[in-house]
């Protein structure tokens, strides 16, 4: 009880009604603060009586200090003084120091310590100097003048050093200890010339020492706590490693009640590893503790036991989740949101059911007043992947916040359908970047989607509204995402625009993602005379590293479609002598060895052998003579009798194999 009124009286200031509201009539408040069952009503009852000027009041207060019988009443009483700092009861609190009960000793001393000025001194002086008085009133007297922090309190503490009484002497030392800081024992001339050095001390300068010392003690106290902590959780895990799977069942759940929070966070922690048994007695027992842990005071335990229960597929605990997207605290109406996306996504003989619930929920959370708490529901709506969450998504794009405009557009990435294109192309428009961003991803998605295809004319609008993203926008990564998007949906006759987009005066990374769009296109319309038409126009513009890029690229895509097999002679054509243009003799080797293999005309058959002569000399020029040696005897094998290769190529098995 000493320990929870304090606690409640400290509440009061938030909790307790204004004293206007306070009854006024001190029998009243007498029997309020004689109410054991109640004892917030006995703290303010304490309260409302100290603020009383009444004489009746003052009766009351008194007689209650006085009472033996009735503790809960004095602890109240005693509780309210020290809170209010009320000097006008000292005597009968240094009385009560002699009280049998410790915790009435205990909270008399407290308040003193809280009042202690030079005429309480005097009188706590007298009680020590007592050899009548009851030890224990002596010894309450030295701790309460110790722990008062008042330079008053220095003397008398001296002379009871000097107390024939060994158990006085000790105290005295050990409140002389709290009140300096210092730790002599009870040598009294190192207490003295410590008293002398402080005497005069200017009391700004006593107080300062003062509350520099608490706050060390304080950081001190506070560093061994956490450093028990950490042992105590270090010590649980230890112990759950050495336990079977029968015993961490029974173990998990005794965890609840320590009252470490970091050892109950192992609980939860645990519990959401057994989850991942595939026995249902497991998942069973698990289930009840993480709806008991969403309960748990500690705000981090909440959060973590509200997240498990999103892989807790029990009726029980969807019904607690969806509660819990109702809480008062913005962090758990989040972690909630997230645990119910988490839900929707398990399978489930209630899939349906819950998906409609997850999604009314998220719905609801989109409204809510917290940025954070919207900004995870606009997430979580995309991570469902449902397309009911589409216009929901959309409806977000006008929101005040950025931050919940940007998830929104990003969850749209994963859920957008050609119904919201009207209100997605509008949000182009965004101020933000990010925003933009994820909607060109979007309508990119929607234009390449085979599964919800967008009909000619919105077809028509995305791509125009593509190319002036591309080639308009303010900020780089958008324009990148726009050449990206346009790769996997535009047609060829949006390449002259990309191309624009590939020159230097364009920013680096719009530069790589309109070259590598431009392949895609070429690679994904499959016509060979595009393909040679920007060969033609990659090597009249010397881009002979691009050259071979784009040629490389689409025969590795064109290889892998059986349709596109006709194709790939003409595309090998092209290949190697870009390939050898650019020394890259190793991409032509291969290449010429599958087309030589192949029936051809005389005059392909001669062009495709003078590659082959390029490619054996660039070899032996980097000195891989085995290559050379290789393509040499190639050549000599496919050159038709009389051919003018023959010479060449013999030169080269020569040089190769010396």
């Amino acid at each position: 009880m000493q320990a929870i009124i304090p606690m409640l009286l400290m509440a009061l200031g938030q909790a307790a009604p204004p004293a206007s509201e306070w009854p006024s009539d001190p029998a009243r408040l007498r029997e309020m603060l004689r109410d054991k069952a109640q004892p917030r009503l006995q703290a303010q009852a304490a309260l409302a009586l100290l603020q009383l000027p009444s004489a009746e009041a003052d009766a009351v207060i008194r007689q209650g200090l006085e009472q033996s019988e009735d503790p809960e009443m004095f602890l109240a009483l005693v509780s309210a003084i020290r809170l209010t700092r009320d000097a006008r009861y000292g005597e009968e609190l240094t009385r009560a120091l002699s009280r049998a009960r410790g915790a009435e000793r205990s909270g008399a001393a407290e308040a003193l310590s809280a009042l202690l000025d030079a005429r309480l001194a005097a009188r706590l002086k007298l009680v020590i100097d007592d050899p009548r008085a009851d030890i224990r009133a002596r010894l309450s007297a030295i701790g309460a003048l110790g722990r008062s922090g008042r330079r008053v309190a220095a003397e008398p503490l001296l002379a009871a050093l000097e107390s024939g009484d060994e158990a006085l002497r000790l105290a005295a030392a050990d409140a002389l200890a709290d009140l300096s800081g210092w730790r002599y024992g009870p040598d009294i001339a190192k207490w003295r010339a410590w008293w002398e050095r402080h005497r005069e001390m200017p009391p700004e300068r006593w107080l300062e020492i003062r509350l520099a010392f608490q706050n060390s003690r304080v950081a001190r106290l506070e560093s061994e706590l956490e450093s028990a902590r950490g042992q105590t959780v270090r010590l649980h895990q230890q112990l759950y490693a050495r336990l079977g799977g029968a015993e961490r069942l029974v173990y998990i759940p005794s965890l609840m009640e320590q009252e470490d929070h970091a050892v109950r966070l192992l609980a939860v922690g645990w519990a959401q590893e057994m989850l991942a048994s595939t026995d249902p007695a497991v998942q069973k027992s698990m289930g009840p503790l993480l709806v008991r842990l969403t309960a748990d005071p500690s705000a981090e335990v909440q959060r973590a036991a509200v997240l498990a229960l999103g892989r807790v597929q029990e009726t029980t605990a969807f019904d607690r989740l969806l509660a819990m997207a109702a809480s008062p605290s913005p962090a758990i109406r989040a972690v909630a949101a997230r645990a119910l996306a988490l839900q929707a996504r398990q399978p489930s003989p209630e899939a349906a059911r819950r998906a409609a619930l997850v999604l009314a929920a998220l719905g609801k959370l989109l409204e809510d007043p917290v940025i954070d708490v919207v900004v995870e529901a606009a997430e979580d709506l995309g991570n469902l992947g449902v397309p009911e969450a589409g216009p929901v998504l959309t409806g977000l794009l006008g929101h005040p916040g950025e931050s919940v405009r940007k998830a929104a557009a990003q969850a749209l990435e994963r859920v957008a359908q050609p119904p919201a294109l009207d209100k997605i192309l509008r949000g182009l428009d965004d101020p933000s970047g990010a925003v933009r961003f994820s909607l060109v991803g979007a309508i990119g998605n929607m234009a390449a989607s085979g599964s919800a295809p967008l009909g000619a004319v919105d077809q028509t609008r995305v791509l125009a509204r593509l190319e002036v993203t591309l080639l308009k926008d303010p900020d780089p990564t958008v324009r990148a995402r726009a050449a990206s998007a346009l790769g996997e949906c535009g047609q060829a006759a949006l390449l002259p625009v990309m191309w624009r987009a590939c020159q230097a005066v364009e920013d680096v990374r719009v530069q790589e993602k309109a070259w590598l769009g431009m392949i895609d296109i070429i690679a994904r319309m499959r016509q060979l005379p595009v393909l040679v038409e920007w060969n033609k126009t990659l090597g009249e513009n010397r881009q002979g590293a691009r050259q071979l890029q784009m040629l490389s690229e689409v025969m590795a895509r064109w290889q892998r479609l059986p349709e596109a097999r006709a194709d790939m002679v003409p595309l090998q054509d092209m290949l190697v002598p870009a390939a050898l243009e650019q020394g890259k003799w190793t991409v032509a080797l291969p290449v010429l060895r599958d087309a030589l293999a192949r029936q051809a005309t005389p005059t392909e058959q001669q062009a495709r052998l003078r590659w082959l002569l390029q490619a054996a000399e660039q070899a032996l020029a980097e000195g891989n003579k085995g290559e050379a040696l290789r393509a040499g005897q190639d050549g000599l094998t496919f050159a038709p009798k009389g051919s003018p290769l023959i010479a060449p190529f013999g030169e080269v098995v020569r040089r190769a194999g010396n």
